[in-house]
């Protein structure tokens, strides 16, 4: 395998340890519907272009709706020497974790 996987719940803690670049790679319209604060949106489909502007020296953590295309594009990406992750679930289990860390800081 030439990429690793991130559970949602572990996100914060992977991205503040690794400084590593969070990339929305789903399509701009649901990028702008909404995203992880501080993902960059870089649709799969440019992606898959060969239009790569993405950093070879930085680590990548990937999402995507659910998690499947970007397990497929961390794994294009890990082969040709990306240092990549994936989140495991996507965007909709980031967002479950979101609900429940202000869900609880409410509670506090």
């Amino acid at each position: 395998m030439d990429f690793t996987i991130v559970y949602a719940s572990e996100l914060i803690d992977r991205i503040r340890k690794s400084n590593a670049l969070l990339v929305d790679i789903r399509e701009k319209e649901d990028y702008a519907k909404g995203h992880w604060p501080g993902a960059v949106n870089y649709p799969y489909d440019d992606i898959s272009r060969g239009k790569r502007y993405l950093p070879k020296g930085r680590k990548l953590i990937l999402y995507c709706e659910h998690g499947g295309g970007s397990m497929q594009m961390a794994r294009m990406l890990g082969q040709e020497g990306y240092q990549v992750a994936t989140v495991v679930g996507g965007y909709e289990a980031m967002k479950k974790v979101q609900e429940n860390y202000f869900k609880n800081r409410r509670n506090v």
